[in-house]
């Protein structure tokens, strides 16, 4: 399933985008601004909460997608940890290259964590706006805020055009299966190859027919969705200040070593 789907079937669907980006985004802000691990959990648990206890996203589903960039992060921010020096006591461990030591120091290892909890709270927060608010939404919201309208447009046409991407990979691979394409390591490597190469072809003139589909129903350049029903549920501001407000004197403690 996507995140689409999720994100259709929410139990916070129908609340006012503005409320969830007010609600989403400011956490971000001080998770960049505060150094701490401690308080980024305490941000990526908040948000993750929401989308589990008032989202409606089962908590194993949650965490699958959660693993995805969470096994890009460490990998990317394993990279820090590591440093080069020809005093092999900086280090926790090391091995020797040449007249030169290569391992990881304390300071690149606090570093890496530090960076690696810091991206898992930003993707939390950005997690709870994908999983509770479909895309046309956004892109709603995106005009309130005085957006361009072509940009608006090419950022749905293109999010349209991945997934149009993935299946059209889909029908390709699983057309190689029933052909039994992947029946041993040297059959697999080509028909992958024969994919990647043909996948940018199928791909264009499936786009190209979504398009001509698009402008026999009227397209003018102009996507046009429903705007929400007078009874779009509004939460309290007040309550959003609250959790907010609470937030940011933690992360003004923390950031002044008064707490984590």
């Amino acid at each position: 399933m996507t995140l689409d789907h999720y994100a259709a079937s929410s139990r916070l669907r129908d609340v006012a985008p503005g409320y969830k980006l007010l609600y989403a985004l400011p956490p971000i802000a001080m998770v960049l601004w505060v150094d701490s691990a401690l308080f980024s959990l305490l941000v990526s648990g908040l948000m993750s909460a929401s989308v589990v206890m008032k989202g409606g996203v089962r908590p194993g589903d949650y965490l699958r997608w959660l693993l995805l960039p969470a096994a890009f992060l460490m990998i990317g921010t394993a990279a820090v940890a590591f440093d080069i020096s020809v005093h092999p006591e900086l280090f926790l461990f090391s091995i020797p290259v040449g007249s030169a030591f290569i391992g990881v120091t304390s300071a690149g290892l606090a570093m890496a964590i530090h960076l690696a909890f810091k991206a898992l709270a930003s993707v939390s927060c950005l997690y709870f706006i994908a999983f509770t608010t479909p895309v046309a939404d956004l892109g709603r919201s995106m005009a309130s805020l005085g957006i361009p309208v072509l940009l608006i447009e090419m950022t749905l046409l293109v999010y349209r055009f991945v997934f149009l991407l993935f299946e059209t990979a889909s029908e390709m691979a699983t057309a190689q299966r029933s052909r039994l394409g992947y029946a041993g390591t040297a059959a697999s490597f080509r028909s992958l190859a024969s994919l990647a190469s043909n996948l940018f072809f199928f791909s264009a003139r499936r786009a190209e027919e979504v398009y001509v589909a698009m402008e026999c129903r009227g397209y003018d350049g102009l996507i046009r969705v429903l705007a929400p029903s007078p009874r779009a549920q509004r939460p309290s501001l007040a309550g959003i200040a609250l959790v907010e407000g609470a937030l940011f004197c933690v992360a003004i403690a923390t950031h002044f070593g008064r707490l984590f």
